[in-house]
């Protein structure tokens, strides 16, 4: 994000001068001694200097309307151009253009108004226009929405579905089966990003079969006891959880002793455990 912000942020530091018409300045605007302006349009140079300071003096005649133009003054020597953007400082003078004008500087034959108490010391090298480069911001902005949605979603993903093996059916008392999880079984914790080993197993309770889980241990130390799942109040969801790699078959758990994913090898086995537990589907 900072990468993204600092193409947008860093072009914004760069001071610019005002882009004004010259109308702007016949109006008033700018009109401070040192304001800095940048003024678009064709630039004449002239014969005669029209002040009694030394310099290069030349009428930038105002490109929105040519019958508007100010004198600007520069230590170098000054040429015609077409069209050109100038920047500078404001500075009161008083200016007097006597001389005739080129018939491209007029309109029709008719020159210019001239700013008469304000010239322009242009800067060495015109200031150009500020520039964003908006697209360099778009790939790290991107990166900055999936680091995002990944610390609001985590990782792995889990997702809900609804298909299910119709021919699974649920765990008889007695029978085990392997399976991975992420979250909390009882005291034992593990995240679902390098998930732990457990057993799954069904007993008999004394209102009923009670689904259980025993978190198995890595170092080869004695497994801890069992931990209930059902017996209480229980809520599931099946799903898949996706990785880089893969996509496994998942079951979330939430009951008093256990809030935690369940990964599984096969939807069957999934599917066998969800149908002893309460699941949203």
């Amino acid at each position: 994000m900072v990468a993204a912000l600092a193409v947008i942020v860093v072009p914004q530091l760069d001071a610019q001068p005002a882009d004004l018409e010259v109308q702007a300045l016949f109006d008033g605007a700018a009109s401070e001694p040192g304001s800095w302006v940048r003024l678009d349009g064709r630039l004449v140079p002239l014969l005669e200097a029209p002040t009694d300071a030394a310099g290069s003096y030349g009428l930038l005649v105002d490109a929105a309307n040519q019958l508007r133009s100010i004198v600007v003054r520069t230590d170098a020597p000054i040429t015609s151009t077409q069209r050109t953007s100038v920047s500078g400082r404001i500075a009161e003078a008083t200016v007097v253009v006597e001389e005739d004008l080129p018939i491209e500087a007029t309109v029709a034959g008719t020159p210019p108004r001239v700013i008469p108490d304000r010239l322009v010391q242009l800067d060495a090298v015109a200031k150009a226009a500020r520039v964003v480069w908006w697209p360099l911001a778009v790939l790290p902005a991107l990166l900055a929405a999936l680091l995002v949605i990944g610390s609001r979603v985590g990782y792995p993903i889990f997702r809900p579905t609804s298909v299910v093996d119709v021919l699974a059916a649920p765990l008889a008392p007695g029978e085990r089966l392997p399976a991975a999880y992420g979250g909390r079984v009882g005291p034992n914790e593990s995240d679902l990003a390098d998930p732990s080993a457990a057993l799954l197993l069904v007993r008999r309770g004394p209102q009923g079969n009670l689904l259980t889980a025993q978190p198995l241990p890595d170092d080869g130390q004695v497994a801890p006891p069992p931990v209930t799942i059902g017996g209480g109040w229980t809520t599931g969801r099946i799903g898949d959880v996706h990785t880089v790699r893969e996509t496994v078959p998942a079951l979330r758990v939430r009951s008093e002793l256990v809030d935690a994913t369940f990964l599984f090898a096969r939807t069957a086995e999934r599917d066998r455990v969800a149908a002893l537990i309460t699941v949203d589907r």
